[in-house]
């Protein structure tokens, strides 16, 4: 027969009170991990919706779920965002963010971020960062090179149509775009404003308040 001192007995009782206070503390943090981000409802829908946008072959090489900052908003919607990484944006990610109701259908919402449409296979005409500057170099008068951002212009977004057909290709989706802050002379005066270049097709938008024509 064994023979616990009081000591020993102290110890022993400390433990296993130990033991289940942090089993007690951990269980929340084993529930969020099942609701982690592999675990959400429709996210091959999800991710169909941004291969659908992008290209399979695009998707599949530089496109990856962000799982820390994909959640609940509500306890049948998910929020989802991806990094869109591609060796043409020079170190810069596009975000790509929507939710999904609880039928997995696409709901457009403040929080619907980055989705570009891409048609080309090719990324070989794609414009980078330093191809940006010089472009923007040669419209402007003077451009700030710190300023230079990968952004989403949302300028001619729309969900119109796809709210009443359902069908993503009636989407009309924003663009991907270098900006850059500049100056311009018109008529012997400076106007600051911001360049935007696309980076898929290399066009040049002036986002100016000054009469052009």
């Amino acid at each position: 027969m064994t023979y616990w001192s009081n000591s020993e007995r102290f110890l022993l009782t400390f433990s296993l009170m130990k033991t289940s206070l942090l089993s007690f503390l951990f269980l929340p943090l084993v529930v969020y991990a099942q609701r982690s981000a592999d675990s959400y409802p429709h996210h091959h829908n999800a991710d169909s919706i941004v291969a659908f946008f992008l290209g399979n072959e695009v998707f599949q090489r530089y496109v990856k779920l962000d799982k820390q900052k994909s959640k609940y908003t509500t306890p049948s919607s998910v929020f989802f965002q991806y990094n869109f990484q591609h060796p043409k944006f020079s170190g810069e990610t596009l975000i790509i963010a929507f939710t999904l109701d609880s039928a997995g259908q696409f709901v457009p919402g403040e929080e619907t971020h980055g989705l570009i449409r891409i048609t080309s296979k090719s990324d070989s005409t794609w414009t980078t960062a330093r191809q940006a500057l010089r472009i923007c170099r040669d419209q402007g008068h003077r451009i700030k090179k710190s300023s230079l951002r990968l952004a989403w212009d949302t300028t001619d977004v729309s969900y119109d149509i796809f709210e009443k057909t359902k069908n993503y290709r009636d989407i009309v989706p924003g663009d991907i775009v270098w900006k850059v802050d500049g100056e311009v002379l018109f008529r012997g005066d400076k106007y600051s404003g911001t360049f935007e270049v696309n980076v898929l097709t290399g066009n040049v938008v002036r986002r100016f308040a000054i009469p052009w024509d």
